[in-house]
């Protein structure tokens, strides 16, 4: 018998259902990749998702929202006015409780010192004063919140899908994902014994 041919061994190979789950595994995942990198160059910024963790934006953003932020290609563009007028900006702020994090607050002044500019921002829902905000290195108290610290401006959002991600990041949502995985993998992966059909002799 002749041998048989690379073509045909690698049908055999495809044929697999643990070869077919792996290769569905890696289009899912390169098709994820392909977008999450495609929207990051579309929306010019690298945080283009994000979710709202606090309610100072509210009646505006609620906590769990999705948010669609899209960067600035010349801060000097971004628009601050009282509310409801001003962008709503995304920008890294510094805190002595929690360090460096991102901001969700709306752009609601701004003041010129010599050639710089800055920004007064504030939580649509926060009362009184306007935000403190500082240096990210040095922690000094800031004039305002200087235009490279902003990341983008949100354009749009999606009311509770956030509540997803804020979910993955508690230890039950931790749990429950690496759960469902080891699930997944069990079930593709380990053979089980399968019951025989039973014959059924016909009578002449």
């Amino acid at each position: 018998m002749a041998a048989p041919t690379k073509q045909s061994k690698l049908r055999e190979v495809l044929r697999n259902d643990h070869v077919k789950t792996v290769i569905l595994i890696v289009i899912v995942i390169g098709s994820v990749l392909f977008f999450w990198f495609g929207v990051r160059v579309v929306l010019a910024t690298e945080h283009p998702f994000m979710t709202v963790a606090t309610g100072s934006m509210i009646p505006t953003l609620n906590v769990g929202d999705l948010i669609v932020v899209q960067g600035y290609a010349d801060p000097s563009t971004i628009y601050a006015k009282p509310y409801p007028n001003g962008d709503i900006l995304v920008f890294l702020h510094w805190s002595s409780s929690e360090g460096t994090i991102h901001l969700v607050h709306r752009a609601v002044g701004e003041k010129t010192v010599g050639d710089k500019r800055y920004l007064i921002t504030l939580g649509d829902n926060n009362r009184g004063a306007t935000d403190k905000h500082f240096n990210l290195t040095t922690h000094a108290e800031l004039l305002g919140l200087p235009e490279e610290y902003v990341v983008g401006k949100v354009i749009a959002h999606v009311p509770l899908l956030g509540q997803i991600a804020l979910f993955m990041q508690t230890l039950e949502g931790r749990i429950i994902i690496i759960a469902l995985v080891v699930a997944l993998l069990i079930v593709e992966f380990i053979p089980f014994p399968k019951k025989e059909k039973a014959k059924v002799s016909k009578q002449e």
